[in-house]
């Protein structure tokens, strides 16, 4: 019994030898494997960044061939009924404050019901003076909205192309922190604002809506 008992045992040492071997390669495949997804994601990344760089330097020389008006509002027709209620649609141009910026062009959006629309120049992350002065101008219909309704909340929802990449969704969150400061600038409280970026929406540029919207 004793002599058969250690023969039995014989074929561990093998057994853990064959075991640590396998784990081993299996270790060095998926540390192989890990540096070319890790290699091949950064010239994935580079090439659209490339990209991206490149389509926004040929929006940027269109908005600058372009010239415009410094905001443009189209109003729902005067009347008893509607006077209270905001614009139809109001689009203002925002050249922001950076250097390299020289001036920039309304971007065609589509008409919403109750809605402005800070259309960005490429690459502006802040408000300039002159948009901020044209928010405050279009912004009183909303501001009446809200003394009226308190259920009402302001959404300041930031969109751009290519918003998938995780370098445009932070550029977005600063373009929507900064209108936001402009609207606690104007007198709305900030639990009166609601922030968020829109992932599924495909703009030509980059923009901050805002909007009417019921509070949660």
């Amino acid at each position: 019994m004793a002599g058969g008992g250690g023969k039995n045992g014989d074929y561990w040492p093998g057994f853990v030898d064959a075991l640590t071997n396998v784990v081993i390669a299996m270790v060095f495949v998926i540390v192989v494997l890990a540096i070319a997804l890790s290699f091949s994601a950064q010239m994935l990344a580079k090439r659209m960044a490339a990209r991206i760089a490149e389509q926004q330097a040929e929006l940027g020389r269109a908005r600058a061939a372009a010239k415009g008006p410094p905001a443009e509002v189209e109003k729902m027709p005067s009347g008893p009924l509607v006077e209270a209620r905001a614009p139809v649609r109001t689009r203002i141009p925002v050249a922001g404050n950076e250097a390299t910026l020289a001036a920039s062009a309304v971007a065609k959006v589509k008409p919403a019901e109750r809605f402005l629309q800070l259309d960005f120049a490429a690459g502006a992350l802040t408000v300039d003076a002159a948009a901020a002065k044209a928010l405050a101008a279009a912004l009183a219909p909303l501001k009446q909205q809200l003394a009226e309704s308190p259920a009402l909340r302001l959404e300041v929802v930031a969109v751009g192309p290519e918003i998938h990449l995780s370098e445009n969704q932070r550029a977005a969150y600063i373009r929507a922190m900064a209108v936001r400061n402009e609207l606690l600038g104007q007198g709305i409280p900030g639990e009166r604002i609601v922030t968020r970026i829109d992932m599924k929406a495909q703009p030509p540029g980059p923009a901050v809506g805002v909007r009417i919207g019921e509070g949660r």
